[in-house]
């Protein structure tokens, strides 16, 4: 930032001194440099994000007292594998009853001449794959579907390195998921994991990415990115039937 910035405010019923002037400055100036203190800017900022964070969470709305969430990664991104471990798991540990929680392992994979081009290379996708097949087998099991999320994006993530660790601890049997990797079963999960992740990506070409209840909103995922707890608290506190009364920023 210009540390001459404020020189340049025209304030009314003062003339401005020129940039780095050095010449002394009015009262009304003085006072307007005071109100930009750390603490000032530090209350400034935090009003700001909590309208923001207000804004947001009165787009998400509960339907039956639930919320589905949808969230965009790749297996390589560590991102995605921070988001996993620091938010969306201790969420979910908080708020599960209430959430439908469903990963797509998409991120900004293309097909290039019939075959998938993936953000982080080769390994990535093979273990986006993984994933697929795994989340298939687990899909009728929402805990055990955080769990097995929680388990790959932790380092080393495993499937990531080639390893089938986190779907053996998640109960899934070795023939089954190399099956799925093997065959067209697994083929047939690409197209409704890029259908999915087309619209969101389009729309913010970042992961991870956040959508609630289906709807691609900017303003819900960057605050779901920065304060998911919030947003889905807020969201739950407004429908009565939840019983969740108390919210932190």
């Amino acid at each position: 930032m210009n540390k001459h910035k404020y020189n340049e405010i025209s304030l009314p019923g003062v003339r401005s001194s020129t940039v780095g002037g050095g010449g002394s400055r009015s009262p009304l100036q003085e006072a307007h440099l005071a109100n930009r203190s750390p603490a000032a800017m530090r209350t400034t900022y935090c009003v700001i994000f909590f309208s923001l964070l207000a804004a947001a969470a009165s787009r998400v709305q509960t339907v039956d007292g639930r919320l589905k969430v949808q969230i965009g990664g790749t297996a390589g991104c560590p991102h995605v594998a921070r988001y996993i471990r620091e938010s969306v798991a201790p969420v979910y540990g908080k708020y599960g009853r209430f959430l439908d929680i469903e990963f797509v392992s998409w991120g900004k994979t293309r097909r290039v001449e019939g075959r998938l081009e993936c953000q982080f290379g080769a390994r990535d996708c093979w273990a986006n794959r993984l994933h697929r097949c795994a989340l298939d087998f687990l899909k009728s099991n929402q805990t055990a579907t955080v769990s097995y999320l929680n388990c790959e994006f932790t380092e080393p993530r495993p499937g990531y390195t080639g390893s089938y660790h986190c779907a053996l601890q998640a109960g899934l049997r070795l023939v089954d998921v190399d099956n799925c990797m093997a065959t067209s079963k697994g083929d047939a999960l690409e197209l409704p994991a890029e259908a999915a992740a087309a619209e969101p990506i389009a729309t913010f070409n970042s992961i991870p990415y956040t959508v609630i209840n289906g709807a691609v909103d900017r303003a819900v995922t960057v605050q779901s990115s920065r304060r998911l707890e919030s947003v889905i608290c807020f969201a739950l506190a407004d429908d009565p039937s939840t019983g969740v009364v108390a919210c932190k920023i």
